[in-house]
């Protein structure tokens, strides 16, 4: 068992004294100073936003996040979605994975998406049915096909850190679609052909008939269906159409709108679109499924929950400006998969004070479990909060 990074990085081999407290945690085993001392120990490993990878099989490495039950407020080990089973007899393999992915399906479709493992976006044309995707005859398949481009934005946007904001990180809007690029060569679309071969990162005519004219001379599809990728800052999605400046009447697709949270917003939205043609034999290429995620600016991708937080959230990230300024460096990050509570926002400091704080009116999901927890909607006024923030990260410098 070793611990890794959600890019896949790896950071260390656990010692043989944490690999039997592991053990020992999953089989329900431990009681007493051992047993808070593993969730001592899997609090750290989550806080740090990192993953366990299982090392029972030689040809793949199953892994695992610590997750939190919202109700009960206990810690537990899950196996991610989309990544190899465990060796038979492997004490880490016992989860309800199965029977809470088909509950949660609907409501929590997004899940991290290991690297270097065909996506699997779209499914080869139907052989024996009207060729019309769009209809009431999709299949599951063809439904977590749907579900899988949400889950892709949110994992490139994790994996290039899109979702964290320090001052001494900071990149312009290039350098932001340059780390998408990046995050994109590490994801085939199918066996040995690279998403960021088939990927265009800017939404208008040009670029779509570009990125047309890579695909039909293409022949590493053989007898799949031909598809890529358009990623762009758009304004918004509206009914069947994703609207932005260099297209009065916006770009039509055929498919389906995945958004994150469950819940529309206002733009501008980083949009992920799947590119191919609708049937078998055609040469005409349109956008079929549509993910986004509301950002914070077209010039800052950092991601949005819901409109009523970018006034705090600009609020934010000034004063985050305006303390490394005084020489105190706070990150702020924001978990987009896998979280329990996805409107929450961790700030930390290089002193060590971690606060987490939510920016809505009614917050999403359970609190957490931490006395250093704030609500926005409890202040009188945006530059109260802002005074708070900054005491909490300034005293006793």
């Amino acid at each position: 068992m070793r611990i890794i990074e959600k890019t896949a990085a790896p950071v260390r081999s656990l010692t043989p004294a944490e690999e039997e407290l592991l053990v020992g945690f999953v089989n329900g085993t431990l009681a007493g100073p051992r047993l808070l001392q593993a969730n001592q120990w899997l609090m750290k490993l989550r806080g740090a936003n990192q993953w366990l990878a299982c090392d029972c099989r030689k040809d793949a490495l199953p892994v695992l996040n610590v997750s939190l039950n919202g109700n009960t407020g206990t810690l537990f080990l899950r196996n991610n979605p989309d990544t190899p089973e465990h060796a038979p007899g492997c004490p880490f393999s016992k989860d309800e994975r199965d029977t809470a992915e088909r509950g949660e399906e609907a409501s929590q479709p997004a899940a991290w998406l290991a690297p270097d493992t065909p996506l699997r976006l779209l499914g080869d044309y139907p052989q024996a049915r009207d060729s019309d995707t769009t209809g009431a005859t999709r299949t599951p398949a063809e439904r977590r096909e749907q579900q899988r481009l949400l889950s892709l934005l949110l994992t490139w946007i994790e994996t290039s850190g899109l979702n964290v904001y320090a001052t001494h990180l900071k990149k312009d809007l290039t350098a932001q679609f340059a780390e998408l690029r990046g995050v994109a060569s590490r994801y085939p679309l199918l066996e040995r052909v690279p998403a960021s071969n088939y990927l265009e990162t800017r939404l208008d005519m040009k670029h779509m008939m570009m990125l047309k004219a890579r695909l039909r001379e293409a022949t590493v599809f053989g007898n799949h269906r031909r598809h890529g990728l358009l990623l762009d800052c758009v304004d918004q999605v509206k009914g069947r159409k994703v609207i932005n400046a260099r297209s009065e009447d916006g770009f039509d697709f055929q498919g389906h709108h995945q958004y994150w949270g469950g819940s529309r917003t206002s733009g501008p939205l980083l949009a992920l679109a799947l590119y191919s043609p609708a049937t078998a034999g055609s040469h005409f290429y349109e956008m079929i499924h549509v993910a986004s995620v509301p950002v914070l600016s077209r010039a800052h991708l950092f991601p949005v929950y819901r409109e009523e937080e970018r006034e705090p959230l600009k609020a934010l990230v000034s004063l985050i400006d305006w303390m490394a300024g005084k020489g105190v460096k706070v990150l702020m990050r924001r978990p987009v998969i896998g979280g329990q509570v996805m409107d929450e926002l961790l700030l930390s400091s290089d002193q060590d004070r971690v606060l987490s704080v939510s920016l809505l009116a009614q917050p999403v999901g359970p609190e957490p479990d931490t006395e250093h927890f704030k609500r926005y909607a409890d202040f009188k006024s945006l530059e109260t909060f802002r005074k708070y923030v900054a005491g909490f990260f300034m005293r006793e410098r």
